[in-house]
């Protein structure tokens, strides 16, 4: 699997991201001045402010820190059912054991949400009528989030990132997913059954240093793999730096199908390389 060295890696901070053993507990500090893996501090991520209406999230943004696995935002597990607990367990004995359970990223899918939103690439968002568009990095995933206030099509097939619906609370974005197929993780240990549905609220929001972070708080609601909704917090940070400075407004190629060192045997079973 081809991916941006240079970004990734530094990210990564050396994670294993197949194994997604970076564990994040969130929200990020947001009043302590940071550097990103590339050792890019924070005073110089917005070159140019990104637009100041709070209803217009345009730009690329990125998450200062990698947080691939998700547990609540006091770092404790989310609040599995017996089916819930037994999936996880097996997936994280299988990435013990460096057999790992081949899912949708590793055959090239998409990633599935939130999995796409907590993956460590930049995200991009573009207003056009009626749509807000998410253009993501990693396997050039886009989201389309539907602003007319119609509901999903009552003939919406489940996909691997399923249909958004978008509003605005005040300030905030909210985003309900569904029609989620079950072809996908929340990461790489959480299963998902087919009755799932992910609510995002988006925030504008400004630190102590001057610079604006977008803070998207998600709900995972799912009856079969949890005994009730439970939220994880993740913080993104805008970057006119990157997209600056690289090709293609800070978006580089991304060739899944590339080089894939990583796919799995007959049995979906899929030894990191």
């Amino acid at each position: 699997m081809r991916l941006n060295l240079l970004r990734t890696l530094a990210l990564a901070g050396g994670a294993a991201l197949l194994a997604g053993s970076a564990v994040l507990a969130q929200p990020t500090s947001l009043d302590t001045a940071r550097k990103d893996g590339e050792g890019i501090p924070e005073s110089q991520w917005e070159p140019t402010r990104p637009p100041a209406d709070p209803h217009d999230l345009t730009g690329l943004w990125e998450m200062p820190r990698v947080g691939v696995t998700l547990r609540l935002d006091d770092g404790g597990m989310p609040p599995f059912t017996p089916l819930g607990a037994s999936e996880n367990k097996r997936y994280d004995d299988a990435q013990k054991a460096g057999n790992v359970i081949a899912d949708a990223p590793t055959h090239c899918f998409p990633h599935g949400v939130p999995r796409l939103t907590t993956a460590p690439y930049p995200i991009r968002f573009v207003h056009t009528p009626g749509l807000i568009v998410m253009l993501h990095e990693v396997a050039h995933n886009v989201r389309y989030i539907h602003m007319d206030g119609k509901p999903a099509p009552a003939n919406a097939p489940k996909t691997f990132l399923g249909y958004s619906i978008g509003r605005w609370d005040g300030n905030t974005l909210m985003v309900e997913t569904t029609h989620l197929n079950t072809d996908t993780m929340l990461d790489t240990r959480i299963g998902h059954g087919p009755n799932l549905k992910v609510t995002e609220r988006w925030t504008k929001i400004k630190n102590k240093l001057g610079n604006t972070i977008l803070r998207d708080v998600i709900t995972i609601d799912d009856t079969e793999r949890f005994t009730r909704p439970w939220s994880v917090t993740r913080d993104f940070a805008y970057r006119s730096d990157i997209q600056k400075d690289r090709w293609s407004e800070g978006l580089v190629e991304y060739s899944c199908e590339e080089n894939n060192r990583n796919v799995p045997d007959a049995n979906g079973i899929d030894t990191a390389k």
